[in-house]
């Protein structure tokens, strides 16, 4: 399962990235919003999907 959500947010990640977009998406909370509703049934997972938000967008 966790490994779908990730490719959810690779694809996004992606998308952002190409449309010049990621910045803003991670800096306006959007990205967290995103992954609160990825999790809405797992929420154990939101911790560390926000970590690999942050990591795979070369935030950490």
């Amino acid at each position: 399962m966790i490994h779908k959500i990730m490719d959810k947010i690779d694809r996004v990640i992606a998308q952002k990235r190409e449309s010049g977009e990621l910045d803003a998406w991670l800096s306006n909370g959007m990205a967290r919003r995103y992954c609160q509703e990825l999790t809405a049934s797992q929420r154990h997972y939101y911790p560390a999907l926000l970590l690999y938000v942050e990591r795979h967008a070369g935030i950490g």
